[in-house]
């Protein structure tokens, strides 16, 4: 399974997000005439609702979260908050979940991260070149608390990932005074903290439109409004329908995010995948920020758009059905945030905005061949980092799909893993 398939080849992808779109860019690079197959409009939902940062990706399940977190998942405004109404059909997720928030199983998925870390800035400078983010600004993300206490540990956690080659050495620990002096828009609230400088940030929006434009430029084909609901594998192609209306191709891509885990069901697998809802919305501070800021205790993080657009973005919320914006989540992101960026109007928000990420109970994507199939691959579960590792899961998940590498160099990702 690992010889490489004739130029040419056709492919589809189900799925015109961000994994979508670079696994779109990778693939037709070596030759291949690609059909995206996209159930909404290509590049909607979480692909432009996101944070816009460019992070060294780190595996969600982490040491403390469920010690610390047990006391505020069912509280509603919470940042990381369980729906209990869902307990019941969330609980073997939950369970694997808890099972990887400990310090060996962390690290350890860390450092399966870090395969596709290394590659990621590699790969968004060569997309810069092509003009495809090129507007993405590399001042690195400022973390600020309230509590030094807090910051300090921090700090602490992120140098030591640092001497473990995982990130890059944070910036120095900084008082309230030289943090103002660094960036006078942070509120009362910001009295400790650091620069993380391996962080690009922007506006993922213009980063869609971008890469989209180059697809369309290159004959990529976007097929909008196609709602996958049957693939069949047959001997010598793969037939995609929607309501009857099929294509036949000559392997397929699941990237569909959260919709991902019930094609995969319907073709005989299964993985361990749910929808994790978070939220935005932008504001117009009366001094924009330099960097993007974490807002340490709010668990939100600022990220400035344009000259006039900050978007704010946070909360992890699972369990929630649809992807309607609950205008109380959306006041309590407002209010955890109020107390650390001054000048701004918090009343006056715009772009509210609800959508949910593939979650896995590792942290870890699924990058890989469904089964044994040598026509049917998955690339989805990108958690809260669908922009960061896009151009490496694409390039990845290409590679394997022409035999440019085999199914071993994907074995940390695999969709049959346990």
């Amino acid at each position: 399974m690992t010889g490489r398939a004739e130029a040419g080849q056709r492919v589809a992808i189900v799925g015109g997000g961000l994994i979508g779109l670079c696994s779109a860019f990778y693939l037709e690079r070596e030759g291949r005439q690609v059909t995206i197959l996209e159930q909404e409009a290509v590049g909607s939902g979480a692909s432009r609702g996101n944070g816009g940062q460019v992070v060294p990706a780190d595996p969600l399940p982490a040491p403390g979260m469920i010690s610390e977190g047990l006391r505020h998942w069912f509280t509603p405004s919470s940042a990381f908050y369980v729906n209990p109404r869902r307990l019941a059909s969330l609980l073997p997720f939950l369970v694997r979940f808890s099972l990887h928030a400990n310090q060996r199983s962390y690290l350890a998925a860390f450092r399966k991260l870090d395969e596709l870390n290394r590659e990621t800035g590699r790969l968004f400078d060569e997309l810069a070149e092509l003009g495809i983010g090129s507007g993405l600004v590399r001042t690195g993300n400022l973390k600020a608390f309230q509590e030094q206490k807090t910051a300090r540990a921090e700090w602490d956690a992120a140098r030591r990932l640092a001497g473990l080659g995982l990130v890059g050495e944070p910036g120095e620990f900084l008082g309230r005074r030289e943090l103002l002096e660094l960036e006078p828009s942070l509120g009362d609230a910001a009295c400790w903290g650091f620069i993380r400088p391996d962080v690009r940030w922007g506006d993922p929006s213009v980063f869609v439109d971008q890469m989209s434009s180059y697809l369309l430029s290159r004959g990529v084909t976007f097929v909008e409004r196609f709602s996958v609901d049957a693939i069949s594998e047959g001997p010598r192609s793969v037939t995609v329908s929607c309501g009857g209306d099929g294509a036949e191709y000559d392997a397929v891509l699941i990237a569909a995010g959260t919709r991902s885990r019930e094609l995969v069901r319907s073709l005989g697998h299964r993985i361990s995948l749910i929808p994790g809802r978070g939220y935005s919305f932008t504001v117009k501070p009366d001094r924009m920020p330099g960097y993007t800021v974490l807002l340490g205790e709010a668990h939100v993080g600022a990220t400035p758009l344009d000259a006039t657009r900050l978007r704010i973005a946070g909360t992890m919320e699972f369990g929630a059905s649809g992807n309607g914006v609950d205008v109380s989540r959306i006041a309590a992101i407002a209010r955890a945030a109020r107390p650390f960026l001054s000048g701004v109007d918090w009343d006056k928000r715009e772009d509210e905005w609800a959508g949910s990420r593939p979650m896995t109970p590792d942290g870890l994507p699924y990058i890989g061949r469904l089964g044994q199939s040598a026509r049917l691959f998955l690339a989805t579960g990108h958690n809260m980092l669908g922009f960061s590792l896009g151009p490496a899961t694409g390039q990845r998940i290409a590679s394997l799909m022409t035999g440019a590498i085999s199914d071993a160099a994907v074995a940390s990702f695999a969709p049959g893993r346990r």
